[in-house]
């Protein structure tokens, strides 16, 4: 398996395993040392110790905090004298993020793939530019040479495209498209504008209203790509899926609210109060699949009835 080890000054690299376990749930094979300002031992010291509590098999790789601080500089010294690290300097939760949910050792063009896309993470949002080739960390399972669609995932989350769908979803599905189903947010510039700046890179994105989501499924079917549609709310979902059935849908994530009080397993996220609570059984009436389901590491919950 792969090994992270996350090194900085202070409290950065604390503070980047604890968002990625916010996003992917489970993060054991994400490690953490620190230089503190009075430290007397070298970092590489502690890098070492831990890298020795590894299965012989494991790829490991560390990311530094900044290139040529004394933590990068140390470490670096450790993977030249012999040590089986890769080094990555200037971390940031782009590269973690995929570095974390990559599935086995990484090829050389595979990491410079992942370097590559986390600096184009570094946007200017007010003044966004175009890359002119975006680069995927990961290959897709299928490169859209017509057909029907292979819908993936049917997902439910109020957020629509947040770290969750972002990295770890669309990773462990291998989306090469991802549609956005939400009425409010097709129909305002600045939202479409927003969630065009968090896509990942090499991965299609469409906002439409239901209307429009209906009307391209045809079309939809003649690209042949793995397809994630993400769901803004239950009722859109609902009227989406009485036109155009699908298998199964995932509720990810719903905000909590007055009269709402969560569906699904321990710790979810997904809060219905009355109203959506008779949607989602309408769901489940139609035949759907219904399942409460963060993230792709975290425990799935099938749900009969609301």
């Amino acid at each position: 398996m792969n090994q992270i080890i996350l090194a900085s000054h202070g409290g950065l690299a604390a503070g980047a395993r604890d968002t990625l376990s916010m996003v992917l749930g489970d993060v054991s094979n994400v490690h953490v040392v620190t230089l503190a300002r009075d430290d007397k031992e070298p970092i590489a010291a502690e890098v070492e110790r831990l890298v020795t509590t590894f299965d012989e098999g494991d790829a490991v790789y560390v990311c530094t905090d900044m290139l040529g601080s004394s933590v990068n500089n140390s470490v670096v010294e450790l993977m030249n004298n012999g040590a089986k690290i890769t080094v990555i300097s200037g971390m940031n939760m782009p590269l973690v993020l995929s570095l974390a949910v990559a599935q086995g050792p990484l090829s050389a063009e595979e990491l410079r793939a992942i370097v590559r896309e986390a600096r184009a993470g570094l946007v200017n949002c007010g003044e966004p530019e175009e890359p002119a080739s975006p680069a995927s960390a990961k290959k897709r399972a299928v490169a859209g040479k017509g057909g029907k669609a292979n819908i993936v995932l049917a997902r439910l989350d109020y957020r629509l495209l947040h770290g969750q769908v972002v990295f770890s979803w669309v990773n462990s599905v291998a989306a090469q498209r991802i549609i956005v189903v939400d009425n409010e947010a097709a129909n305002d510039n600045i939202k479409k504008g927003a969630l065009k700046l968090a896509k990942p890179a090499g991965v299609y994105l469409n906002v439409y209203t239901v209307e429009k989501a209906l009307s391209k499924m045809d079309k939809l079917n003649t690209l042949g790509e793995n397809v994630m549609f993400v769901f803004g709310n239950v009722h859109e979902m609902l009227e989406f899926l009485t036109a155009y059935k699908l298998p199964e849908v995932n509720l990810g994530a719903a905000a909590n609210h007055d009269g709402a009080e969560p569906v699904g397993g321990k710790d979810s996220s997904v809060f219905f109060d009355a109203a959506e609570k008779a949607d989602a059984q309408k769901i489940l009436d139609l035949g759907v699949r219904v399942y409460e389901q963060q993230t792709p590491t975290q425990p799935r919950t099938d749900i009969t009835a609301f």
